[in-house]
């Protein structure tokens, strides 16, 4: 088989989830937290009403502080405007029975979410992207810069994603752009964080620094435009970029 012949994969949304400083706890800490993490996503999705979504996932991956799987991405629109608000409440709820075990264990995550062809059993530069998004600088400070006790859940929309959904108008969130870099990727994401507090509130959800860094990338070129005529012709050509007002030729 050609390389022009290879098929695409499939093409999937990709979730993945991380931990907060889910190394500083204790073992026992670290098992149940780890035991956590799918179980409030289980009850998340089924409160967003997506609970075969939560059952039909994909190339499931447990990275022991997280997990990651893939989803039709006809989903996306749900997963960000139904999911991710539901997640910051079960994981509220969670926080209230958690202090009764330990003040010190708590439970707060950064997610990130794209879209893009993945290979079975689960590879590819989406699946790769998705793991680079959650843990870039702006997903963790997010959560730095939030109340620890209200704020249980950051989260970063791939520039894909969010052109595809939220800008293309098929959810309404409130989102930053923000300039992530994370080994060999590098590019603009987007924070949603559904319960913003803290300095998130005073000072909006990028930092100074971010904001400034976005304006200092300077915008891509636009492409050339070449024109070829063949043939034999008597008469004036013109060619235009932007043009306001009339055109008069007097030739």
């Amino acid at each position: 088989m050609t390389d022009s012949e290879i098929e695409l994969p499939p093409y999937l949304g990709v979730l993945v989830v991380d931990t907060e400083r889910y190394g500083s706890n204790q073992d026992q800490g670290q098992q149940y937290l780890a035991e956590a993490v799918p179980d409030v996503l289980e009850v998340a999705f089924g409160r967003a009403g997506l609970s075969s979504v939560w059952q039909e996932r994909q190339y499931d991956q447990n990275t022991g502080d997280g997990v990651g799987f893939g989803f039709d991405p006809r989903h996306l629109p749900a997963v960000i405007g139904r999911l991710l608000p539901r997640l910051q409440e079960v994981l509220a709820e969670k926080d209230v029975r958690m202090r009764e075990r330990s003040r010190g264990l708590r439970l707060r995550l950064r997610a990130a979410l794209h879209v893009g062809p993945v290979l079975m059993p689960g590879g590819g530069r989406a699946l790769v992207t998705a793991h680079r998004l959650v843990d870039t600088p702006p997903l963790r400070d997010a959560l730095t810069r939030s109340d620890k006790d209200r704020t249980f859940l950051a989260v970063l929309l791939s520039d894909r994603v969010y052109d595809d959904v939220v800008a293309a108008g098929y959810v309404s969130v409130s989102t930053a752009p923000v300039p992530v870099r994370a080994k060999e990727y590098e590019g603009t994401a987007h924070l949603y964080v559904p319960v913003p507090t803290g300095d998130l509130l005073g000072h909006g959800l990028a930092t100074p620094a971010e904001e400034a860094r976005l304006r200092a990338t300077p915008p891509p070129a636009a492409a050339a435009v070449h024109n070829v005529m063949t043939g034999l012709n008597t008469g004036t050509a013109i060619q235009v970029g932007h043009l306001h007002g009339g055109l008069h030729n007097n030739s």
